[in-house]
């Protein structure tokens, strides 16, 4: 054999590997297929895994398709909120309640909803990407709400949870779930900090938690945390003098402090933190002038904040807002008309999201999106 017919042999070999047979589609090409299908919402993707076990192969194992699913989902983030059902379960187990959790796109028409029955009321309601935190005081859960896939995380019996940051490290394919805790509520009120850690292929029932020492700055946090490209910012409870906010870098895991950037805080009825475009920002609201002020962290080795954007708001009146994805260019601000307000800074407008108006039970939503990102390592 000659080395053109070995090449052409080559080429051959090749071509017959990139064709994957799939029932109902045929021979394509395999970055064809999992491009048509990575554009899918994932819940018309759950129903597709029950054609043949070619589809389920790829819709539930395939790194690439996952990957590429999870970049389509971005453009579509939905609202994933939370109420509790009174169906029965109280009365026979006192520590059980049911949860019920639905999703609403950008629209605020509801695409979906499940429950699940957990450990007690949810006290922290966090989300990185696709994956949501549900913890109880003594119990944590980590959901994929697009697969109604909700998996308890193992903990130490009997002990209590109290703050809980969670963030993801794509280096590594790496989710991370940060517990702040005291190790007593006697003495000098130092804070311990442990990590739980699983990736995305190996299910959350795989990893397990280690200690990182203490926190060196001994101030108790009161709000949700924000979860900025890698790390995982906490604002401080120090009132409104030299107030602060805790950062933890999840590849380095290091602490640090930043100081925040409004010096004349009196003139805002209340701040806010969240990640816009990949940056830490903080948000002050004034009502008198009814306008919404953003900071952002133009320098993170620096410490360095610049006002970048102040935005009128009249008439409406700002209540809290929502935390979106990180490296999103759009705030969500609900108001107390019970409207939500999803502002752009790019095209420097807005539009109403009145989910609220036919929902006025349901608590503080966070934001994700689609993926068949399974919870269990025997899905892979």
């Amino acid at each position: 054999m000659n080395t053109q017919d070995k090449d052409l042999k080559a080429v051959e070999h090749i071509r017959a590997h990139q064709m994957v047979e799939m029932k109902g589609i045929g021979y394509l090409p395999r970055d064809m297929i999992i491009e048509i299908l990575s554009r899918l919402p994932a819940k018309v993707l759950c129903k597709c895994r029950c054609v043949s076990k070619s589809w389920h192969d790829l819709l539930t194992r395939d790194v690439e398709f996952m990957t590429r699913h999870v970049q389509w989902s971005k453009q579509k983030p939905l609202l994933l909120v939370r109420r509790y059902i009174s169906d029965g379960i109280g009365e026979l187990n006192k520590s059980k309640i049911t949860i019920e959790l639905t999703s609403i796109d950008m629209q605020g028409d509801v695409t979906d909803k499940f429950r699940k029955v957990i450990d007690g009321p949810v006290h922290t309601f966090v989300s990185c990407g696709p994956l949501s935190i549900l913890c109880c005081m003594y119990s944590l859960y980590v959901c994929n709400p697009s697969i109604h896939q909700v998996v308890r995380v193992p903990y130490h019996a009997n002990s209590r949870l109290y703050n809980i940051g969670f963030g993801y490290l794509p280096v590594s394919n790496e989710y991370k779930i940060v517990h702040m805790f005291y190790h007593s509520f006697i003495g000098n009120g130092k804070m311990g900090c442990e990590i739980f850690s699983f990736k995305t292929g190996e299910g959350v029932t795989s990893g397990s938690w280690r200690g990182i020492g203490d926190c060196p700055f001994s101030a108790w946090t009161d709000e949700y945390p924000v979860s900025v490209n890698g790390t995982i910012y906490w604002a401080l409870s120090s009132g409104w003098k030299d107030k602060s906010i805790l950062s933890l870098d999840l590849e380095k895991e290091e602490f640090s402090c930043i100081s925040y950037p409004i010096h004349e805080s009196k003139k805002y009825n209340f701040l806010e933190y969240i990640g816009l475009m990949s940056t830490l920002c903080v948000v002050g609201f004034s009502a008198e002038a009814s306008t919404m002020d953003i900071w952002m962290l133009k320098e993170k080795k620096n410490k360095t904040w610049a006002m970048e954007y102040s935005i009128n708001l009249f008439p409406l009146c700002p209540k809290f807002l929502v935390p979106s994805d990180d490296h999103s260019e759009e705030i969500l601000v609900h108001m107390e008309q019970r409207d939500l307000i999803c502002y752009s800074l790019k095209s420097q407008t807005s539009r109403r999201i009145g989910y609220y108006r036919a929902m006025k039970t349901y608590n503080k939503p966070c934001l994700y999106y689609g993926s068949l990102i399974p919870m269990h390592s025997s899905s892979f």
